[in-house]
């Protein structure tokens, strides 16, 4: 078994490493220079959400991507996810086109500003 001192400096590790992960995602995102193209856009972390929308939204928004609140419903928006460069908003989510084992479908995604704990979509210029 081990003994209750070394689960204690366990614990503590792992607290003092969440705390400085932390500390380095909200240095990234406050000192992130506005997107140039979508290639500029960083992952969205896994954080607390209380760093989410406190740090990480607000610093998306100063970069460029676009608030839910500035899109067009029915409009197609160039940006990034995982599986997408470009989606279109139906006034809930994005809808992409996804090919996955040879099938292509239509696929929902969520705007940046409603995590989900799944990929989000980051808007940053309605396509002309």
């Amino acid at each position: 078994m081990v003994s209750k001192e070394k689960l204690d400096s366990i614990k503590e590790r792992l607290r003092k490493e969440n705390e400085d992960r932390r500390k380095t995602v909200i240095d990234y995102f406050n000192n992130m220079k506005p997107f140039t193209s979508i290639d500029n856009i960083p992952d969205i972390p896994i954080t607390d959400p209380g760093t989410y929308k406190s740090i990480i939204v607000p610093n998306l928004i100063r970069c460029g991507a676009i608030p839910k609140n500035k899109l067009k419903l029915n409009s197609t928006y160039i940006g990034s996810c995982r599986n997408a460069s470009e989606a279109v908003w139906n006034g809930e989510r994005f809808i992409y086109r996804r090919t996955k084992f040879g099938y292509t479908y239509d696929e929902e995604i969520n705007h940046f500003e409603d995590d989900d704990g799944s990929d989000l979509f980051v808007p940053i210029q309605e396509k002309s």
